[in-house]
């Protein structure tokens, strides 16, 4: 069994930020961080590290450690994102088993052939799918993909790497 954490850290202060990375970088180097608005001397310090981060509500760009190139993500309803609640599933989803979800939704395990899985917000696949799966959400993360995903009304094909879609954009990482 594989254990998989996302985390997010929320910056507001340069200086906590800063004695963080410097003496626990091998601790923070795969998280993400956030910021409530731009700081020029924050994101030129993350992007200088290579870390990962994002601005709400912003034009500012996302850095990732795998391409080089800067990807210009912006949270838009954030009101609705905060109000729905997070279902994180440990366990494989078997053959025959239907979910429905009304809520945000992470899966850890894989997701097997003859499974189906309807999710009414944001979706986070960290393993194998290979069953059915329904998302409604704004964002979608894809590890990999050998089932049928169908994303806002928009089957998606088969994945062989890290792709985010976010509304209408999708990105490979």
């Amino acid at each position: 069994m594989k254990q998989k954490t996302i985390r997010v850290f929320e910056v507001e202060d340069f200086e906590k930020l800063k004695n963080v990375v410097e003496s626990k970088f091998e601790l923070v180097k795969n998280h993400f961080f956030m910021l409530k608005e731009p700081n020029e001397d924050i994101q030129n310090f993350l992007k200088e590290k290579k870390l990962n981060y994002f601005v709400i509500n912003s034009d500012e760009s996302f850095t990732s450690k795998k391409e080089k190139n800067e990807v210009k993500i912006k949270i838009i309803e954030k009101e609705i994102i905060k109000k729905r609640d997070l279902e994180i599933f440990e366990k494989i989803i078997r053959s025959g088993e239907e979910l429905e979800i009304d809520a945000n939704a992470v899966f850890l395990n894989k997701i097997n052939p003859g499974a189906r899985v309807k999710i009414k917000g944001d979706a986070i696949l960290l393993d194998e799918n290979r069953g059915n799966v329904f998302v409604e959400g704004n964002f979608l993360f894809v590890r990999k993909n050998k089932g049928n995903i169908v994303y806002n009304s928009e089957e998606i094909g088969e994945i062989k790497k890290d792709t985010v879609f976010f509304g209408d954009k999708r990105l490979e990482i």
